[in-house]
């Protein structure tokens, strides 16, 4: 009896919500029994058989979810889903920017880049080292309209250039930016496309990015709660006018941020 219970938890089911994500989605894996896993190269955080995951803007088809188990006689045992991924819509954006963005960036300035996007990318890595820190549901970090959206194309004087990895908030200079939740300050610099920027960890590989702020009010390494203010709107970096861009990664893969405003 105990020999067949002891297998049977070795081929658990694994399902996820929504049934269907789009491209650039957080997904709900369910997979009782679950040691770790991985999606895009991300791991994953089991707690109560449940793990959050995003599905890459770039996921053409369906993506693939790894989960390991431990099985009865102490070896691991894995198991491969795949998730089948809708299109997301597609929308262009056409925007002007001073011109110091569009032409090659010569040496310095590229080291520059290359140094400010080392920095996001450890960012990311780190966002897998965190408990979860969250407890009450994530809220936007201004409540105003939206003037660009995520998984855009961007055509920028004239040229189509880029994807829009965030969600656009519209803003006047020095209005507030709150923390979209609970977390621990990862990264804060003006860096050169984002400008003035905050990144928060809030725990189990999830990070939330303030870009274009006139101000930041925290430091790295403080802990901040749902709603605090921890920026003013502004127009730093590669903008058009005073907004906020808000983002939101899975360790370094960027999903739509309200789809946090959907988790439990």
């Amino acid at each position: 009896m105990l020999l067949s219970l002891l297998l049977a938890l070795t081929t658990q089911n694994v399902s996820w919500e929504p049934a269907m994500p789009r491209q650039g989605s957080l997904i709900t894996i369910s997979a009782p029994g679950a040691l770790t896993g991985e999606v895009a190269g991300e791991p994953l955080h089991f707690t109560g058989g449940e793990a959050l995951a995003a599905v890459p803007l770039g996921v053409s088809g369906r993506a693939a979810v790894n989960v390991l188990y431990l099985r009865w006689d102490g070896t691991i045992h894995g198991k491969t889903v795949h998730v089948p991924v809708a299109e997301r819509p597609q929308s262009r954006e056409r925007i002007r920017v001073a011109q110091r963005f569009t032409v090659p960036p010569d040496s310095a300035l590229q080291a520059r880049i290359d140094r400010e996007r080392a920095l996001s990318r450890d960012a990311a890595r780190h966002a897998h080292t965190l408990p979860r820190l969250w407890h009450a549901p994530f809220m936007r970090p201004r409540d105003a309209r939206v003037t660009s959206p995520f998984g855009g194309g961007r055509v920028v004087n004239g040229v189509r250039r880029s994807v829009h990895y965030g969600l656009d908030l519209d803003g006047r200079r020095g209005e507030p930016v709150k923390a979209a939740n609970r977390g621990v300050v990862a990264l804060v610099g003006d860096f050169f496309y984002g400008g003035i920027s905050v990144y928060v960890h809030h725990g189990d590989g999830v990070m939330t990015v303030y870009h274009h702020m006139s101000r930041a009010l925290v430091a790295k390494g403080d802990t901040v709660e749902r709603g605090q203010v921890i920026g003013r709107v502004g127009a730093t970096g590669r903008v058009t006018g005073p907004h906020l861009h808000w983002g939101a990664q899975f360790g370094a893969v960027s999903f739509d941020p309200t789809d946090l405003l959907n988790l439990p």
